[in-house]
């Protein structure tokens, strides 16, 4: 569709954009992906209601750019639902990997995509589409519960518009205002202390590791004690800690174990909604923040506990480093190295819980489709503990021609250790 700058409003844009306008993460394929079967009745004139409506809603999903620092925020949405039909699911699914697939220019348009292929009268296959640079996870459920409430009001008969909300074009304002003062100051300073004390960056896992051809999935997946959720949650208690600060600590200590080194890292995600007023806004906002384990050899209540207030903290003065660093003209760490080495996840609850429903009397399927220049973390493990009230488990994804199998083996063997230990001592 044809952008109008009619109404269009111009303003700074956040760290996070600007991280990304400036060259970080532009190995990316750039794409936040949604592929569901709906089966049943759906009204596709209520789609593309309901769509909009989410658009006027979400200033984020408005956004273009004129540079690095500054964004143009339109009045009305820069994307709406394309239709098509299909005469097998193969067809449908191939229309689909064509719309989503291509990658989203920076000088483009829009940073959204929504189509609708249709297989019969009650069959069809939705695809939304998304750059990281205006979502994350927690925007995505804010946006998709938006998209459910938007399309009942329109069975209902509801047209009327919504009020556009300025909230992401405010916060980049205000996150920018604070940066150039003494909020901006006090991260400075604490980044620089952290740099002093653990180096430029959190260490790869393995230096010595080696690529030894392509890209090669490779997972590991270990079950858990039946009561391995309870047992955390045990130590977390007598820590008097988070089930994170606990299960941080396990694969900290694992990563030391293996690496034998003191300085060893990880990389976590903060949702980075730390403004007032950010809680319900959609944007870009999680970061990537290091954290350690202190030098010291300490028993393992204490070690639960050091990372527990280092969590705190690195959570308190996150920022995107690499264009923190840039603009203090400092070396901090995080910088050149935010997607190598090891990065943790805890998941207490199924991925699947996660996905409500979309339509009104429709039933959903997820679907999972693959990308040509999809992001692979070739030199990065990422480790998930599924703490589930049922089938816990443990599981790395990594590359198998650059990490040896055993070594990650080993990891998850000596967190699950330090952590299921240490809640019967």
């Amino acid at each position: 569709m044809t952008v109008s700058h009619v109404g269009a409003s111009l303003g700074p844009t956040s760290l996070a954009e600007k991280a990304r306008l400036t060259g970080d993460f532009a190995d990316w394929h750039n794409l936040f992906y949604r592929t569901v079967w709906i089966t049943g009745t759906l009204d596709i004139a209520a789609v593309r209601a309901a769509w909009r409506r989410v658009c006027r809603h979400h200033d984020a999903l408005r956004r273009t750019y004129v540079s690095a620092d500054e964004a143009r925020t339109h009045a009305d949405a820069l994307s709406e639902v394309e239709f098509h039909t299909a005469e097998t699911d193969d067809e449908a699914i191939e229309l689909m990997r064509s719309f989503l697939g291509t990658p989203f220019s920076l000088d483009g348009p829009g940073f959204s995509r929504i189509a609708i292929v249709q297989r019969s009268e009650r069959r069809y296959l939705l695809g939304v589409a998304m750059d990281h640079i205006m979502t994350d996870l927690l925007s995505w459920n804010r946006i998709r519960a938006d998209f459910k409430e938007f399309y009942d009001r329109a069975l209902a008969g509801d047209t009327g518009d919504v009020t556009g909300v300025n909230g992401y074009h405010m916060f980049a304002a205000e996150q920018r205002r604070l940066f150039s003062g003494g909020w901006g100051e006090e991260r400075k300073e604490f980044w620089r202390s952290y740099t002093d004390e653990f180096g430029a960056y959190p260490p790869p896992f393995l230096a010595d590791a080696k690529h030894t051809g392509e890209y090669q999935y490779k997972v590991i997946d270990r079950a858990l004690p039946a009561d391995a959720k309870a047992r955390v949650e045990a130590l977390s208690r007598q820590a008097r800690v988070t089930p994170f600060a606990a299960v941080s600590t396990g694969i900290l200590a694992g990563v030391r174990e293996v690496a034998d080194d003191p300085t060893a890292g990880i990389s976590v995600t903060h949702h980075g909604r730390g403004l007032p007023g950010t809680s319900e806004t959609a944007g870009l906002f999680a970061q990537t923040v290091p954290l350690h384990l202190g030098r010291r050899v300490t028993s393992p209540l204490e070690s639960v506990r050091e990372v527990f207030q280092r969590t705190h903290d690195v959570f308190e003065y996150a920022l995107p480093l690499t264009v923190a660093g840039r603009a203090w003209n400092e070396a901090l760490t995080g910088v050149g190295r935010a997607a190598a080495g090891l990065y943790l996840e805890l998941n207490e609850r199924p991925r699947s819980t996660y996905y409500t429903p979309w339509f009104t009397g429709t039933e959903v399927e997820y679907i999972e489709l693959s990308f040509p220049g999809d992001k692979v973390w070739d030199e990065t493990v990422i480790v998930s503990w599924n703490l589930y009230e049922t089938g816990p488990r443990l599981v790395a994804e990594y590359n198998g021609n650059y990490f040896p199998d055993a070594a990650v083996e080993e990891l998850l063997e000596a967190a699950q250790r330090f952590v299921l230990s240490a809640t019967t001592a």
